[in-house]
């Protein structure tokens, strides 16, 4: 028997990379899901809708905005309404953006600050209220939560605040036998991150600090966040997972020139008996 089966997850920003693989897990496993995305994703959060149907998997949607209370209390009673509980959350919406620090806007900052921080707070809150005991919740961070990049401060700091939530939370919600975890992916191959990997010259760079030398996929962070769900996890509270394939363990001192190699990862190396 599954450890989901018969059990209830929200999971936002599912449209696409990290929530799209592990809505699907979910669903594979036997979940009963409320799926979240931006009004602007509705299309492919239809999409999912669809396949996770085909798999036969319960499955509901809604298309709203994160950053609003209403849209996290909406969630909530969706899944008390049509399945009758609610066990996981998982808190994987999220957006980016890209700017010198000249460049952005305060509209800028609050924007990412209302999806990222906030959008989490409220779903952690809502979903906190309507759980029972041996709930959970795992929030995705980033390794830019920790680490600095150029062009980013305000996504940094935002991701930065998650990292926070789930430490506190994983605290706060302990008494009453909620788990909060959280996964820190690094480069994944997502809708959201796709320019720059395929962006030539940031790509060069990137990889040259990503000891597997390459980005990682949406169902290797996926697989990360369904065990965090699980019971298997059961003694862990407050922790982050880091799923960046070495990227923040450290500086490389070898094989790091990337440029202008071809963009297929390096062969393992073998060692010599």
């Amino acid at each position: 028997m599954s450890d989901f089966q018969g059990r209830v997850a929200i999971v936002s920003g599912a449209s696409s990379g990290i929530g799209e693989a592990t809505a699907m897990r979910l669903g594979r496993d036997a979940a009963d899901l409320v799926l979240l995305a931006s009004p602007n994703d509705r299309e492919d959060l239809s999409r999912v809708e669809n396949q996770l149907h085909a798999m036969g998997a319960r499955v509901v949607t809604l298309a709203a905005d994160l950053s609003e209370p209403t849209t996290a209390r909406q969630a909530v009673q969706t899944a008390m309404t049509e399945f009758g509980r609610l066990d996981y959350l998982v808190n994987n919406a999220g957006i980016i953006g890209h700017h010198g620090f000249f460049e952005e806007t305060i509209e800028d900052f609050d924007r990412m600050m209302a999806v990222n921080a906030r959008g989490a707070y409220l779903l952690a809150i809502e979903a906190a209220k309507a759980m029972a005991d041996g709930g959970a919740i795992v929030c995705t961070a980033s390794v830019s939560s920790w680490l600095g990049e150029e062009l980013q401060v305000a996504y940094n700091t935002s991701k930065g605040a998650v990292l926070m939530i789930v430490r506190t939370l994983g605290l706060e919600l302990a008494p009453y036998g909620i788990r909060v975890n959280g996964v820190a992916p690094g480069y994944i191959r997502t809708r959201m991150s796709q320019a720059r990997l395929n962006g030539g010259g940031y790509w060069d760079k990137a990889r040259s600090r990503i000891p597997l030398d390459r980005p990682g996929e949406p169902e290797e962070v996926a697989n990360v966040i369904t065990f965090l769900l699980s019971s298997e996890a059961s003694f862990m509270y407050g922790s982050v997972i880091v799923v960046d394939g070495g990227q923040s363990a450290g500086m490389r001192s070898t094989d790091w020139a990337a440029a202008g190699q071809d963009s297929a990862p390096r062969p393992p190396r073998r060692l010599i008996s």
